[in-house]
């Protein structure tokens, strides 16, 4: 499943996960520059993921697309 990540749009430092047809499944959060989180809705496949600690906004795209076994990118409009 591929997931889009969207910045939050009255939250800095948070981005918004979805699939393609715009199904909530978590949130991305910056805790410090070098600190993100996923924080996975529970009803969602990203919900089955390991909770980490990553060091960059691209390491935990890359560990959200090997868990979901398909893309994950920034949505169109923030490229």
């Amino acid at each position: 499943m591929d997931v889009v990540v969207t910045p939050a749009e009255f939250k800095p430092g948070t981005w918004m996960l979805s699939d393609r047809l715009r199904r909530p499944l978590g949130t991305i959060t910056e805790v410090s520059p070098s600190l993100f989180t996923i924080q996975a809705d529970g009803n969602s496949r990203l919900a089955g993921m390991e909770a980490a600690n990553f060091v960059s906004l691209g390491s935990v795209m890359s560990a959200i697309a090997k868990h979901m076994k398909g893309e994950c990118q920034l949505s169109s409009g923030n490229l």
